[in-house]
């Protein structure tokens, strides 16, 4: 395949040989069909390579370095965060006003007092998921049942990660800014990191380009029945290959959503990491201010129970996989993930179809932690 970009295959530096195993023997142990890994250190690349299996059925395809991932939650910090942060630096957006007074009705069942930097710190009490698609027929009405939702805890007291105040966010960014949300990014996020091949729903033409996911939607299907849910559901049942793997972001908001929808290959991904390394300056522009970028990952949840967030991004505190102390990432559900370190000035990214053919792997999110963790500790 014609590489889509002018990113060739790069193999890894000898110091790299243990992080490189560790990917082989995941694909060879059936944590992932395949992958491709991005490293950057000092602004240079340091490994580039495709491994594994883009697709294994009902068709197989070899993995290739510029193929193109959904991303799942990377949504949130690439395209959310960053252009909630962007309506702020313009004064568009106060963090700390409550949510109702951009979207009336969310302070509903004892929501007044949520801030949007609740949202961004998975500190607002909201639920971490809801099969909204199986419950309501439009995204209005998504927004509206989130809006009715009452809070597990008071705000600012407990992380728990929160799909529903992305999905809120990523309203919230709607209404503030104007264009949907895929139209934001393409007018505002892609421009300053020159992305090209970074966007919700892609066009037929890419599908070759693509990296497959699930099977259909056998994971979540079962574990819809197990709730009692879903059984009239039509559900999909093809290997989905890019469409959107998450079922609200599909079923409801048409592929483009506050916390799911976003493809990209890993190039990309690294460019926006590497953005952040250089104070927001992007390579065709300024992305965010060095000033917001320190704000965005700080900790910012530090007075609550959990893990450590900065606006978006999970940080060091409480988080195994990310060691140096500065560090900061996240990650998706489809298997895809994005740590920058800045002491090291290090961007890893390391893009997998972790739910292809089965989103049933288990032993993925320790391979990931030790990855993450042999990465950081090559880079010295």
């Amino acid at each position: 395949m014609r590489s889509l970009t002018d990113v060739e295959e790069r193999p890894p530096s000898g110091a790299l040989a243990g992080a490189e195993a560790l990917l082989t023997a995941a694909i060879a142990g059936g944590q992932c069909a395949g992958a491709v890994a991005h490293v950057r250190q000092e602004g240079e690349l340091r490994w580039h390579r495709a491994y594994g299996w883009a697709e294994i059925t009902p068709r197989r395809r070899a993995m290739e370095p510029a193929m193109i991932f959904d991303l799942a939650s990377l949504t949130k910090p690439l395209v959310t965060v960053t252009g909630i942060l962007q309506l702020w630096e313009r004064g568009r957006l106060d963090l700390d006003h409550p949510v109702e007074e951009v979207l009336p009705g969310f302070g509903e069942a004892g929501k007044s007092a949520v801030m949007l930097r609740h949202l961004l710190t998975h500190t607002s009490g909201l639920p971490a998921w809801v099969r909204f698609y199986l419950r309501v027929k439009t995204p209005a009405d998504a927004i509206d049942a989130i809006c009715r939702t009452a809070p597990l805890t008071a705000p600012g007291t407990h992380v728990t990660y929160s799909d529903l105040g992305f999905l809120i966010l990523g309203e919230v960014l709607r209404r503030s800014a104007g264009p949907p949300l895929d139209e934001y990014a393409q007018t505002h996020i892609s421009p300053p990191l020159g992305w090209r091949w970074t966007r919700f729903r892609p066009p037929p033409a890419w599908r070759e380009r693509c990296v497959a996911t699930e099977a259909g939607n056998v994971y979540e299907r079962a574990m819809a029945a197990d709730a009692g849910e879903g059984e009239e559901f039509p559900w999909r049942t093809e290997t989905l290959v890019g469409e959107v793997h998450d079922g609200n972001c599909h079923y409801l908001f048409g592929g483009v959503s506050g916390h799911a929808g976003l493809f990209s290959t890993a190039e990309e991904v690294g460019r926006y990491g590497q953005a952040l390394l250089d104070g927001g300056e992007g390579p065709a522009g300024r992305l965010l201010r060095p000033e917001t970028i320190a704000e965005m990952t700080r900790d910012q949840s530090a007075g609550a129970a959990g893990e450590g967030y900065g606006l978006g991004w999970r940080i060091a505190r409480g988080n195994e996989a990310l060691l140096a102390p500065q560090a900061f990432g996240h990650t998706g559900f489809t298997g895809t993930s994005l740590v920058v370190d800045p002491a090291r000035a290090l961007v890893i990214v390391l893009l997998t179809n972790r739910v292809h053919p089965s989103a049933d792997t288990p032993q993925f999110q320790g391979f990931r932690q030790a990855f993450h963790q042999a990465v950081m500790a090559a880079a010295g």
